[in-house]
């Protein structure tokens, strides 16, 4: 039986957009600055809070998590983790800071076979609730539905 992926788009904390962007903000406004006293140094401070805000962007955007029919896949950015349900020991609601791909506080702990990973999808009590599920072998089926049916073992 074929089990639909289900995608759990991640939780962004709006209290979290200044302390991320405070340091690239902060080095393009003084770049406008020291424009007036040396355009090469004021010009090198703009060009890299621009690249500051890129990178960021490139490595914490798009942040969401899958759950494929074998395995948790956590994507934030460039960055692509896959995890099989097999190997996942724990998983505990928490508000750990740590670095992860997260954009809240608001977050998972996931401990697996590969070590812990932080996730902060947008509904935490569903993700938490349909991970367990397929970690346990069942699913049960969309809108609601009741019926619980036995997933096909992995042979990965």
């Amino acid at each position: 039986m074929s089990v639909k992926t289900s995608r759990f788009v991640s939780r962004l904390d709006k209290g979290l957009l200044p302390l991320v962007l405070f340091f690239p903000v902060f080095l393009v406004c003084l770049g406008g600055w020291l424009t007036t006293l040396s355009p090469w140094i004021g010009a090198a401070a703009i060009v890299l809070g621009i690249v500051h805000i890129l990178v960021s962007l490139v490595y914490l955007w798009p942040c969401y998590y899958l759950l494929t029919e074998h395995q948790l896949v956590v994507r934030c950015g460039l960055t692509k983790l896959c995890i099989a349900y097999k190997d996942i020991h724990r998983v505990e609601a928490c508000n750990a800071s740590l670095p992860s791909p997260a954009l809240s506080l608001r977050r998972l702990l996931i401990e697996s076979s590969h070590g812990v990973l932080l996730v902060s999808p947008v509904d935490r009590s569903k993700f938490q609730q349909e991970l367990s599920l397929r970690m346990h072998g069942r699913f049960v089926g969309p809108a609601g539905g009741t019926d619980e049916a036995e997933l096909e073992p992995t042979s990965d």
